[in-house]
C-alpha cells in the first residue's frame, strides 16, 4: 500500500508545473517574433554591426598632426655664441591608404550584414522546428493517453465478466503488462514535452522558472509543390551564406587594393621656426634672429616594397573564390536533400490519407464487437488496439514531419512563406 501512494505521489511531482511558473501559448507567428527581439545569442550577434560601424569609423580617422619643440645653447666654454629655441609642426601623409581602409571597413560590414542574416535562417529554422516538434509531441501524447484509458476501461470490464475464471489469468496479466508499457510510455513523452517547452522558451529569452511558453496546437499545412531545378537556383540567389562568400571575395580583392598602397611610401609635411638669441662672441658677433622652415621627409624603399604582404593577399584571394565554389557545391547538395525530404513525406502522408488509418480503425472496431459477443479473448482487442495506435502515431507523425520538411526546404532556399 505504502508503495502505490509512493508512486501515486512521484506521478504527481512529474505532472503539477513549478510553483509560480505561468503557461503562455503562442502562435508561430508569436513565437517567431519573439525569437527575433529577445533571442540572447541573436542579440549578441547583432552586436556585431555596431563593430563593422566602430571599424568603419576608426578607418575614416586621419593622422595626428605632431608639434616638437626644441632648445639649444652655445655657451660652451663662455664663448657667448648665444640660445635658441624652436618648434615644429608635422603631419604624416599616407597617400592612398586611408581610403583602401575605408572601403575594406566597408567591406566588412557588408559581409557581418549577411552573415547575420544568415544566423537568423539558421535560428528561425531550429526554432520552428523545436515548436512543430512540441506540437507533434502533444498530439501523439493525446492519442496515447486515450488509447490507455481505453484499455484501462476493457480490462476492468473484462475482469469483471471472466470473475472467478481461473483458466484466463494469463491473459489477465498479459493484458496488464500491456497496459503497463503504455502508461511507462506516457510517462517519457511527458518528460519529453516538458522539455521542448523549455527549448522554446530558452528561445524567445524568457526566464523560465517564471513563464513557460508552449506552441498552440496548429500545423503549418500545405499542399506546395516544388521544381527541383528552380529550388536550386533559388538558393543560389537568395541564399545569405552564398552572398557572404561571395562578399569574402570582393573583400580580398579590396585586401590587395590595400597591400598594393602600402606600397606607396609615407611622407612628413613640417612647419617650424626656430629663435635665436643675441650672439656676443667678439670674433663673429650677431643680433637677435629667428628662422622659418618648411619641409618634408620620406623613407627610401630600398627593402621593404611590401612583397609579401601582398602575395599573402592575393592567395588569401583564392581562397575565398574556392571556398565560394565549395559554399556553392555544399548548398546544391544541402537543397537536393531537403527537397527530397520533402517529396518523401509528401508521398508518405498521401499514402497513409488513402485510407489505411480507417481500415485499421474499422478492425479494431470489429475485434471489440467479437469481443463483446464472448467470440474472442481481450488479448486479440489490445493487439488490433495496439496496431490502430501505431498506425496513428505514424500518420501524425507524418504530418508533420511534411511541415518539418517544408521547413528544412524554404530555409534551404534562403526564402520563408510560411504561416
Amino acid at each position: 500500500m505504502k508503495r502505490r501512494v509512493l508512486t501515486l505521489i512521484l506521478t504527481l511531482a512529474a505532472i503539477v508545473p513549478l510553483a509560480g511558473q505561468i503557461h503562455v501559448q503562442l502562435s508561430l507567428n508569436e513565437y517567431l517574433t519573439r525569437v527575433r527581439k529577445s533571442n540572447l545569442v541573436y542579440a549578441a550577434e547583432r552586436l556585431n554591426m555596431n563593430i563593422a560601424d566602430a571599424e568603419i569609423i576608426s578607418a575614416s580617422v586621419f593622422n595626428n598632426p605632431y608639434i616638437s619643440l626644441g632648445y639649444y645653447t652655445n655657451e660652451f666654454n663662455n664663448m657667448q655664441m648665444g640660445r635658441g629655441a624652436m618648434v615644429e609642426i608635422g603631419k604624416t601623409i599616407s597617400p592612398g591608404r586611408r581610403e583602401a581602409a575605408i572601403n575594406l571597413a566597408r567591406g566588412e560590414k557588408e559581409l557581418a550584414e549577411a552573415l547575420l542574416t544568415d544566423f537568423m535562417r539558421k535560428l528561425r529554422e531550429s526554432a520552428t522546428l523545436t515548436w512543430l516538434e512540441a506540437v507533434k509531441q502533444r498530439q501523439i501524447l493525446e492519442i496515447r493517453k486515450n488509447s490507455y484509458h481505453d484499455q484501462i476501461k476493457m480490462i476492468v470490464s473484462d475482469s469483471i465478466r471472466r470473475e472467478g475464471v481461473v483458466e484466463k489469468d494469463l491473459d489477465a496479466m498479459q493484458s496488464r503488462v500491456e497496459s503497463g508499457l503504455v502508461y511507462g510510455d506516457i510517462i517519457d513523452m511527458e518528460l519529453a514535452l516538458k522539455q521542448l517547452h523549455l527549448d522554446i522558451t530558452n528561445f524567445i529569452g524568457s526566464n523560465s522558472r517564471d513563464t513557460l511558453f508552449i506552441p498552440e496546437t496548429k500545423n503549418i499545412w500545405n499542399s506546395k509543390e516544388f521544381n527541383v531545378s528552380e529550388v536550386i537556383e533559388t538558393a543560389l540567389l537568395r541564399r545569405a551564406d552564398i552572398a557572404a562568400a561571395r562578399k569574402e571575395i570582393d573583400i580580398s580583392k579590396l585586401a590587395v587594393v590595400s597591400a598594393k598602397r602600402e606600397r606607396i611610401p609615407e611622407f612628413d609635411l613640417f612647419l617650424g621656426y626656430g629663435f635665436n638669441s643675441e650672439v656676443k662672441n667678439e670674433m663673429a658677433p650677431a643680433p637677435r634672429h629667428g628662422g622659418i622652415e618648411l619641409g618634408v621627409s620620406f623613407p627610401i624603399p630600398l627593402f621593404n616594397r611590401s612583397k609579401g604582404e601582398i602575395q599573402s593577399a592575393e592567395i588569401k584571394r583564392k581562397q575565398a573564390e574556392l571556398r565560394y565554389l565549395q559554399a556553392e557545391r555544399e548548398v546544391t547538395n544541402e537543397v537536393i536533400s531537403a527537397y527530397n525530404e520533402y517529396t518523401s513525406a509528401d508521398k508518405k502522408l498521401k499514402f497513409y490519407t488513402a485510407g489505411i488509418v480507417r481500415t485499421a480503425k474499422e478492425v479494431l472496431d470489429k475485434k471489440r464487437d467479437e469481443y463483446h459477443n464472448g467470440d474472442i479473448h481481450l488479448i486479440e482487442v489490445l493487439d488490433a488496439q495496439r496496431s490502430y495506435d501505431e498506425i496513428l502515431h505514424l500518420f501524425y507523425s507524418v504530418i508533420y514531419d511534411k511541415s518539418m520538411a517544408l521547413v528544412k526546404l524554404e530555409t534551404a532556399m534562403g526564402v520563408w512563406n510560411i504561416e
